[in-house]
């Protein structure tokens, strides 16, 4: 709405006006001058601040377009042998913020983990939680331990219990499930929930649907938040781009790495299988391999993508040297801009 201007005009009462009158037309004449003064700087102080503070529902530009992280799980060989040096060298690639998971020398000791973090000048901004019967007993554990750490977000990231455990339609609905009743609490604590897609839950179903298809039937996405693993997303033989954009009002996080050219990509049930059984030269940095992150970031800025964390679930080489060759490519091709 626009303020609208209300005045009223003094009517002259001729040469015969009284000194009265004369005072009276005077005192409104400075009424209203004080009335429009106050009311021009009250326009003044408003527009001010609508220009310096963003309203509430606007975010902040640089969330809006994205924040990069990097996933711990890339340096877990480094963090067990020295977590302060660790952490300082993923600091110096120019990263600000991490993604950790339930690994004992991360949530054994929380406060002391977050100190180390302080210390390197980063910031956990997400926890992984890849135990399923930590999440069937007690999520109340996950979230306080998350919350130790500065996480803002927590989330299952692995179904499987065993490696010869194939991911079943009922394990898939059980984790929605438990994602669900827990969404109070964790919206009670400040955390948002999220749900790490690995591959597995794309198996198809007679109707035509996914499993995942049935987990998303099932969650609210004001409680449960989508984070797509591009690498396992292409790996199950889905083309990552129509995924993002097929579940867009709820993928909000994104895990990139890149598919060395060589593999093969299909179905995927998870059956008698583990990440580390796969040869480490399936993973590349980005700028390598056959998926195209040029259209994936370009999807992602459209849909509203807030994370974009850096990954290499196994690697022949420096895994540093891996990340900092991605942070290169992104750099190289503005994809962040």
């Amino acid at each position: 709405m626009h303020p609208q201007f209300f005045t009223s005009r003094a009517k002259d009462s001729g040469e015969q006006e009284s000194k009265k009158g004369k005072a009276q037309m005077r005192a409104g004449t400075l009424q209203y001058n004080g009335r429009t003064c106050c009311f021009l700087v009250f326009i003044l102080v408003t527009l001010w601040a609508s220009c310096g503070s963003p309203g509430k529902e606007a975010p902040e530009p640089a969330f809006a377009e994205g924040k990069l992280a990097a996933q711990l799980w890339t340096f877990r060989f480094d963090l067990q042998k020295d977590v302060p040096g660790t952490l300082k060298k993923i600091k110096a690639l120019g990263i600000n913020y991490v993604e950790g998971f339930d690994a004992p020398y991360i949530v054994g000791n929380p406060d002391d983990f977050k100190a180390q973090l302080d210390a390197a000048g980063l910031e956990m901004f997400a926890l992984h939680w890849n135990n399923m019967d930590d999440w069937r007993k007690d999520p109340t554990v996950i979230m306080e331990t998350a919350k130790k750490l500065g996480a803002k977000y927590t989330g299952i990231a692995w179904l499987k219990d065993s490696k010869a455990d194939t991911v079943t339609l009922a394990v898939v609905n059980e984790a929605a499930t438990i994602l669900n009743n827990a969404c109070a609490k964790a919206q009670a604590a400040g955390l948002q929930l999220y749900y790490h897609i690995h591959g597995y839950e794309l198996q198809p179903m007679k109707d035509g649907r996914t499993f995942f298809d049935s987990f998303v039937s099932t969650i609210n996405y004001n409680c449960v938040r989508l984070e797509a693993d591009i690498f396992w997303v292409t790996y199950a033989g889905q083309d990552p781009v129509q995924f993002m954009e097929k579940y867009r009002k709820g993928v909000e996080l994104l895990h990139i790495k890149n598919m060395a050219d060589h593999v093969s990509t299909g179905v995927f049930t998870g059956a008698d299988f583990m990440p580390t059984d796969m040869p480490a030269e399936n993973w590349v940095p980005l700028g390598k391999g056959q998926i195209d992150y040029k259209s994936v970031f370009k999807k992602g800025k459209e849909i509203g993508v807030q994370w974009y964390i850096l990954e290499m679930d196994k690697y022949s080489g420096d895994v540093f040297a891996a990340v900092d060759s991605s942070l290169a490519y992104i750099r190289k091709e503005q994809l962040m801009e």
